[in-house]
């Protein structure tokens, strides 16, 4: 009997001992050794250094001032204007397409279908698809297009002509091509990339739908992109 109280007795204390020391030991993992294991998505765009500076465990780090897209405001498959990126507490999926595409166009919006479904319930992502075409693709052609992938059950806008510039917004904001093809009234010059966009209106990363292990970093870098945002918006 006193064998199985002494037994009883060490599990309770190594369970106690458990329950003290891993929390302790997975902060150090993340945060002390973190710099080694987990490496944050990188920004793109042009980088600017403030000249200021601030303390991050315990080093001085110089300020950098970053690419960010301005919020613009386009017109969606409903008629209804948007305001795209207006909201701070949201990251985007964005990609550049147009309805009388006879190339890629197709295949981009079935993955990012994929991606869309993936994050549906998920109130932190929201989706856009923008034409180029916007004097052909209006809202009803849009509306049209976009029902086999019913977009209004995953946050997914079919955006076309509106108070911004589709074309100022590609290559300013997002920093990729979206130009008419001169030999083609009907055909435009576009990325193939789906882009994601940080809460912070920063690009994040350029995943190519041509290719399927793409679409699928894409995803993962979602859910650790995800990560961050709660990170930095946590009061711990």
């Amino acid at each position: 009997m006193d064998t199985i109280r002494q037994t009883n007795g060490l599990k309770k204390i190594l369970i106690l001992a458990v329950v003290l020391i891993l929390p302790g030991f997975l902060y150090y993992l993340l945060e002390k050794k973190g710099e080694n294991r987990y490496k944050s998505l990188p920004i793109y765009g042009e980088k600017v250094l403030t000249g200021t500076f601030s303390n991050r465990m315990g080093k001085k780090v110089p300020d950098t001032l970053f690419h960010h897209i301005t919020p613009f405001s386009l017109v969606n498959q409903e008629g209804k204007e948007i305001e795209v990126l207006a909201a701070d507490t949201s990251i985007a999926v964005v990609n550049f397409f147009y309805s009388r595409c006879e190339s890629f166009c197709a295949h981009m919006n079935d993955e990012m279908n994929r991606v869309a479904a993936r994050f549906a319930k998920n109130k932190m992502v929201n989706f856009y698809t923008i034409t180029v075409d916007t004097a052909y693709d209006t809202p009803a052609v849009l509306r049209s297009y976009a029902t086999t992938y019913q977009p209004q059950d995953k946050k997914w806008h079919f955006l076309t002509a509106g108070k911004s510039d589709v074309y100022d917004v590609a290559r300013n904001g997002f920093l990729v091509d979206a130009v008419q093809d001169t030999t083609n009234d009907a055909s435009f010059i576009h990325s193939s990339s789906l882009i994601l966009v940080d809460s912070h209106r920063r690009i994040r990363g350029y995943y190519d739908v041509n290719h399927k292990k793409e679409v699928d970093r894409l995803i993962d870098e979602v859910k650790l992109l995800l990560v961050q945002e709660i990170r930095e918006t946590s009061p711990y």
